[in-house]
């Protein structure tokens, strides 16, 4: 049941919080079912934090990528990565999240009915995520299920075998520093 995502979001502080409390105890509660990494990153304290300049609340798309490396003497053993990187919504730094082991993925963006000038255009603000394990998750195999919400009404749903969180800070030389 999704406790953040595909919820009506124009409530009060204490309608949120409350949502967000229900959520974290859910997460805890299926901490035996979620990759250590996608946990971590869950359970976060700056991760539904706006003031916190990790979080990505209001972050924007700059690149996503979909990976598929391959082993084998053909390369014929495929599999799946997909590396999303989004300008902090304070615009002090990047966000990289990693998805290892991608088992499905829905990117939906849908289209404008009215003209959008083009410097309105792209996904808009990442408004809304939340972390789940899969239904295809076991303690010996967890798998995660990560589900975003953007402002300009795209809907991404990512299954993978762990999420991979980083935060890249910029100087002020605007250099981007990686950790």
């Amino acid at each position: 049941m999704p406790y953040l995502v595909n919820r009506p979001y124009d409530i009060t502080h204490a309608e949120q919080r409350a949502r967000y409390n229900a959520y974290r105890w859910y997460v805890e509660s299926s901490r035996k079912l979620l990759p250590a990494l996608a946990l971590e990153f869950a359970l976060a304290d700056w991760h539904y934090d706006p003031s916190d300049h990790r979080c990505p609340h209001d972050a924007w798309v700059e690149c996503l990528s979909i990976i598929e490396p391959a082993t084998g003497e053909r390369h014929e053993r495929r599999s799946l990565d997909i590396r999303l990187e989004l300008i902090s919504a304070h615009h002090d730094g990047r966000i990289r999240i990693t998805y290892p082991g991608v088992r499905r993925y829905s990117l939906f963006q849908p289209g404008e009915h009215t003209p959008v000038p083009a410097e309105a255009r792209g996904h808009g603000d990442w408004l809304v995520d939340e972390v789940s394990p899969s239904d295809n998750s076991r303690p010996e195999q967890p798998l995660v299920i990560h589900e975003i919400i953007f402002s300009r009404h795209g809907v991404w749903t990512i299954e993978s075998e762990d999420i991979r969180y980083e935060w890249l800070a910029r100087r002020e030389s605007g250099e981007v520093v990686e950790q």
